[in-house]
């Protein structure tokens, strides 16, 4: 039995035929089909075109006789193919022959019927109908796939794969015109702080925002294209000098910095850009990539939000850290890394009553390497939380002997400093307390310091973190306080029970009024939210009879005690008051 529609079906029609009573005739088969036909018929090759020129009409399929006068079915095939590869189109014939039926469906005809037998419709129609409808859904979603390979579904840049190949042509037509190519790397240097802080959609957000402002900035033949997380990349082909990419820099760098509104918050964009120049840096695509990724990094390791061109001393420099993060890892691996301590002492009484645990490594060929210079790598290189890990087991193990020689009353509380890194590590909180309870210790003998740009790198997460460690017990430690963002409202808010006033406030003392003035301000702030300072870097007397004419409680540096290794401290801490002589002086 033939299938006929359970409700009447709209259907749009082209009807290429010269005799009329074979239009209605075609026409009354359709309708008791069940379709609600609204059709246009025509006989003529300039009709034919006008009719498929007029796309509004949503044509569904062509019905078209094989032999006409002035018309003939196969040139209107090919004109059907012009416009529309996939439209379903059956002859409708007298006149069609078995040779010109197959002759026919070679050329791209979906059926042929016979006029003496239109029953044959109510299953060739339905069919190529569906037929159609797959074969577009089945295109589209080929041509979805194509676009996914060449682009970045979320700003529509070119991806990193269309990136390279549009790389390498700019490459080979300048390179044959004699002309110049730049390759800018931009890397947004707080993205992951904005999308955690205000969630992904706002992150997401950010990056189509940042992929308009650098499309506005690029010409027709010029290429932006996304090609990781956070960075983007642009191709300047066919230059003549390196003026035009020096001002190119400078038009990118100004507009990213202008402010973007993203839920109501206007963000500032920091990024740090890395530039090459084909060929002056480089023959090969992928060397020109290399650079300015390297020039990028570069960026970065010297605190982002700016821009450098490639340089042969900034291949060197790389090449050396590479060099000291494989001699680092060793170090870590053979546990060649130690522990100094360096005292803090309570002025009214010269007591040491807590020490800083300050990591120290001694290269086999370079000697001491200072730790502002290897500390940066361990955390570029994810080396830091296996190294931060072994800083607190090792610095509470220390605890524990001093405690179990000297005993808890004597022993000096042990200040440990974590990184950035180590509070976007999940189960912080879980991992200190097991530390502690493996060596069986008291939370209150651990400090743990943070300092003011790593704790608000995150500041939702890092509060969690925090207020986990204060219920634990542990003392939280400001590091490096007046350096940072200093924002009274987050210091009220976080579980802060010690800030230590940064050495760069100390060197001035007491002569320059600003360090004056900001140590006072300090001060009278701590004592107003009942927090204990800490003065760092004290290297003279006079920096030490100001503080204490001041009331700060705690010191720390040089002039007192510099860091060294557990054993050398041991004579000072069985001293009640080590450092009261030295006060005295």
């Amino acid at each position: 039995m033939q299938s006929v529609p359970q409700k009447r079906e709209p259907l749009k029609a082209l009807i290429i035929e010269d005799v009329e009573d074979d239009v209605l005739m075609l026409v009354r088969e359709l309708r008791r089909m069940g379709y609600d036909l609204d059709y246009h018929s025509v006989d003529r090759e300039d009709d034919l075109v006008e009719a498929l020129q007029n796309v509004q009409q949503g044509w569904q399929i062509v019905f078209s006789d094989f032999s006409m006068p002035t018309f003939n079915g196969l040139g209107a095939l090919k004109l059907v193919r012009q416009y529309d590869q996939d439209m379903p189109f059956i002859f409708v014939s007298g006149t069609l022959g078995e040779d010109k039926a197959v002759d026919a469906v070679k050329s791209g005809a979906q059926d042929y019927i016979t006029k003496d037998n239109l029953k044959r419709l109510h299953a060739a129609v339905p069919r190529e109908l569906r037929e159609a409808v797959n074969r577009r859904e089945r295109l589209a979603a080929e041509g979805r796939l194509v676009y996914l390979a060449n682009y970045d579904e979320l700003t529509s840049l070119p991806n990193r794969t269309l990136y390279q190949r549009r790389l390498n042509q700019a490459v080979e037509l300048s390179g044959a015109k004699g002309l110049k190519v730049g390759i800018m790397h931009i890397h947004l240097d707080r993205f992951r702080d904005i999308s955690s802080s205000l969630g992904p959609d706002a992150g997401d957000e950010l990056l189509k925002q940042v992929a308009q402002r650098l499309l506005e900035q690029t010409a027709t033949e010029q290429v932006a294209a996304r090609i990781s997380d956070a960075e983007f990349s642009v191709i300047l082909p066919s230059l003549e000098h390196q003026s035009e990419l020096i001002e190119k820099a400078r038009c990118i760098s100004e507009s990213l910095q202008s402010p973007i509104t993203i839920s109501g918050y206007d963000l500032h964009v920091d990024a740090s850009i890395g530039v090459s120049i084909y060929p002056l840096d480089g023959q090969k695509t992928d060397e020109l990539d290399h650079n300015a990724t390297m020039a990028m990094h570069q960026v970065q390791q010297s605190g982002g939000n700016g821009c450098k061109f490639f340089t042969a001393r900034i291949r060197e420099d790389f090449k050396q850290r590479l060099s000291m993060e494989k001699d680092l890892r060793e170090a870590v691996d053979q546990q060649k890394l130690v522990l100094n301590y360096q005292p803090q002492v309570e002025l009214v009484s010269g007591r040491l009553v807590a020490v800083e645990a300050l990591l120290r490594w001694t290269h086999p060929q370079l000697g001491p390497i200072p730790a502002d210079k290897f500390i940066p790598i361990a955390e570029a290189s994810g080396l830091i939380l296996p190294i931060g890990q072994w800083v607190l087991s090792q610095a509470c193990h220390q605890y524990q002997t001093w405690r179990d020689h000297f005993g808890a009353q004597q022993a000096p509380r042990m200040a440990v400093n974590f990184s950035a890194f180590q509070f976007r590590q999940r189960g912080l909180g879980l991992v200190v307390k097991s530390t502690l309870d493996e060596y069986g210790l008291d939370p209150q003998c651990l400090e743990v310091e943070i300092t003011e740009s790593a704790l608000m790198q995150d500041p939702e997460s890092t509060m969690e973190i925090l207020s986990k460690l204060r219920d634990i017990g542990v003392t939280i430690s400001l590091d490096d306080f007046g350096t940072g963002y200093s924002s009274l409202s987050y210091l009220k808010r976080f579980p802060v029970n010690v800030l230590k006033i940064d050495k760069s406030f100390i060197d001035g003392l007491p002569g320059d009024t600003d360090d004056v003035g900001i140590i006072r301000a300090v001060l009278a702030m701590a004592n107003h939210l009942n927090l204990d300072v800490v003065a760092e870097g004290i290297e003279t007397s006079e920096q030490l009879d100001f503080l204490r004419n001041e009331g700060c409680a705690l010191v720390q540096g040089y002039y007192l005690q510099r860091p060294v290794l557990a054993e050398h401290l041991e004579p000072l801490i069985a001293q009640p008051q080590p450092f009261a002589a030295k006060l005295l002086t």
